[in-house]
């Protein structure tokens, strides 16, 4: 359906890759209006036919033989050095296990490792603590302790998701490609709540393809206002927001 008339027309959202003299290929938004690929209420792109069959491609080569499945923040001063996260469980901290269990998890499928902080030898670390739901800064802070929040309902899966976030993986629906293979309904998100769909494109590295299976992806009804998904995959079929282990990559 068309909306909107002269050079303010809109439709149906689609997703084009482009590219230009001064930037590589990125992914843009489009109208779908008679046919055409209709940019800022009157840029014409191309054929959305077209469009749609590139776009296709790209998923194909996107998601075949990559590993490493992730979007990261960009900068070598987020990454603790070596790979080695030094940290401090909370005495208060409920259920303190959670952090035990997520901390093997992660030593057992990546190379990251962890250490309990000597004060006399580290000077940045991550401390576990309940300071109300789960929560974490991503990456290395560099301002010595650094807090990753536990709540009570916060589980082992939950933990694990933070942590991804403390060694500086940003949500895998923010990867600069995400348009590629979700659709975010915007209509349904919480009013207010819309910037926590942002895409991390300026301060954020896509690692690998997308995955769909990624614990660092959010659920279908994240932020929803009427409980309608807010997150719709192009694969009718995948599973998103799982918060349970980490996925193969």
């Amino acid at each position: 359906m068309t909306i909107g008339q002269g050079e303010f027309r809109g439709g149906e959202r689609g997703t084009a890759r482009i590219s230009g003299v001064t930037f590589g290929v990125r992914t843009a938004i489009y109208s779908r209006v008679g046919g055409m690929a209709i940019f800022e209420g009157d840029i014409a792109l191309g054929l959305v036919d077209e469009f749609e069959q590139q776009l296709a491609e790209a998923r194909e080569q996107a998601v075949a033989g990559d590993v490493a499945s992730a979007v990261g923040i960009s900068g070598s001063r987020f990454r603790w050095p070596g790979g080695l996260v030094p940290f401090t469980v909370d005495p208060a901290l409920p259920n303190p296990e959670r952090v035990r269990d997520a901390i093997a998890h992660w030593e057992q499928n990546t190379r990251i490792r962890f250490t309990e902080r000597d004060p006399a030898e580290h000077v940045n670390f991550v401390r576990f603590m309940d300071a109300g739901g789960c929560w974490s800064f991503i990456g290395l802070q560099d301002s010595g302790a650094q807090t990753l929040s536990l709540g009570p309902g916060c589980s082992v899966g939950n933990a694990i998701h933070e942590i991804g976030h403390a060694v500086g993986l940003w949500h895998e629906q923010s990867r600069e490609d995400r348009d590629m293979f979700v659709r975010i309904d915007f209509a349904n998100i919480q009013t207010g709540q819309e910037h926590n769909f942002d895409q991390h494109i300026t301060d954020g590295d896509d690692l690998g393809g997308y995955d769909y299976g990624s614990i660092m992806h959010y659920p279908r009804t994240a932020f929803s206002a009427n409980g309608r998904p807010t997150i719709v995959p192009v694969d009718p079929a995948a599973t998103i927001g799982q918060r349970a282990a980490l996925s193969a990559g």
